[in-house]
């Protein structure tokens, strides 16, 4: 693929070995670096969100159970009442309205990350391909990479939204489920601590998702930009990877022909990198 950036990039590349040969340059890039920092920022800020609902219902709804159980009829001694769904209801709603400030925060510190993970992203395929073609390259692909970042913040905006609110109507529907069979008040709220948990594990899982997906996006169009058509799959090397991408260490894929479950990185909870074939691209300069 033939791009100004390319271009460029190999003119100086073969200037500077015309005149330095490859003193000092390598043949395979360094390892990739994950974009560890910016995925625990975003963790964090996620769990934020669900602490903040966790104190919520904590505060509004634990304390109605008892109450809520007796309007259900579903104590022996009680008198039953018809609107002890609507109560429910109207607590979980204020519980979520409760924290769509922490929210709000949570959204607004996803744009910026998504801004340091493409320059962090950026600036390692830059040191990469210098450390083997002993030249930086320049982009100016930047509609490309724009689109691809503001298609994540979106698509993040919303998931920040989405999963505060499908946590919230999975507590209310536990709640009503429990107060209908008259389980023991104990009862009930374990199994909401136990929702806790799920919206815990769910905010990790898309902090290194999406954080780990944008990431994969950038270094691939930087990569392709400058005529790298691929790159080679390195994983996190410890027991943790799954048996495919472990099998997939140290093999070469082309951008254009990625596995099924996608490209390094981009697959959920991916811890993999994707190495940049400088070194084919070297192979090219040295032919010519």
């Amino acid at each position: 693929m033939s791009t100004q950036a390319r271009t460029e990039l190999l003119a100086r590349a073969r200037a500077r070995m015309e005149e330095r040969g490859r003193q000092g340059l390598r043949r395979q890039p360094p390892r990739p670096r994950r974009p560890e920092q910016q995925i625990r920022e975003y963790r964090a800020a996620l769990r934020r969100v669900t602490s903040a609902l966790e104190s919520e219902v904590r505060e509004r709804v634990f304390p109605e159970i008892e109450r809520l159980m007796e309007e259900a009829g579903t104590r022996a001694d009680s008198t039953r009442l018809d609107d002890w769904a609507d109560r429910i209801a109207e607590l979980f709603r204020a519980s979520r309205t409760a924290i769509e400030p922490q929210i709000g925060r949570t959204q607004e510190l996803m744009l910026t990350l998504g801004d340091v993970v493409e320059q962090r992203a950026t600036s390692e395929q830059i040191a990469a391909i210098r450390a083997v073609m002993g030249v930086s390259p320049s982009f100016y692909d930047a509609d490309r990479i724009s689109g691809i970042l503001n298609a994540w913040k979106r698509q993040n905006s919303a998931f920040i939204t989405r999963m505060a609110d499908d946590a919230v109507q999975d507590m209310m529907d536990t709640a009503s489920r429990a107060v209908r069979s008259g389980r023991p008040n104990r009862e009930v709220r374990a199994e909401l601590r136990k929702r806790f948990e799920i919206s815990d594990r769910r905010a990790r899982t898309i902090a290194r998702t999406e954080i780990s997906q944008l990431n994969a996006q950038i270094t691939r169009e930087r990569q392709r930009e400058v005529g790298i058509e691929g790159y080679y799959w390195i994983t996190s090397g410890d027991e943790r990877v799954r048996d495919e991408h472990e099998e997939r260490n140290g093999e070469f894929f082309e951008w254009d022909n990625p596995p099924e479950d996608g490209h390094a990185g981009e697959s959920v909870n991916c811890r993999c990198s994707a190495r940049a074939a400088v070194d084919r691209l070297l192979d090219q300069l040295e032919e010519s």
